[in-house]
């Protein structure tokens, strides 16, 4: 495995390492995680419904970039999804600081997917 392919590798086990750790610990403790969802999002169904439709829709995400599948739009999905939730919990900036880094690293999954396509 030439030095590309690894760096490539460990970019889509970080990323979705992340997105896999939130959807299993946001269903299996889902009142440590209710308070990150937007009270927008409340008038649309209730918030642990959104909680689990958001945790299956991380799995998936989390599945999709590790079967390295078109990588270049589950990075982008994954950056986008990261970064919709440093905006939305902008007041919580001290335990999402981490998030920085996880969207970078989803952006540069992105990047050098695309000029693999």
């Amino acid at each position: 495995m030439n030095n590309t392919k690894l760096v490539t590798f460990l970019l889509r086990i970080s990323i979705a390492s992340v997105f896999l750790y939130a959807a299993v610990a946001a269903t299996v403790q889902p009142t440590n995680w209710i308070g990150f969802i937007p009270h927008v999002f409340y008038s649309l169904a209730p918030a642990n419904i959104l909680l689990l439709g958001f945790s299956a829709y991380q799995f998936v995400l989390a599945l999709w970039i590790l079967i390295g599948w078109k990588s270049f739009y589950s990075g982008l999905l994954a950056s986008i999804t990261l970064l919709a939730i440093i905006i939305a919990n902008w007041g919580d900036i001290d335990i999402l600081f981490r998030d920085f880094a996880i969207f970078f690293a989803a952006i540069a999954l992105a990047v050098d997917s695309y000029r693999k396509r």
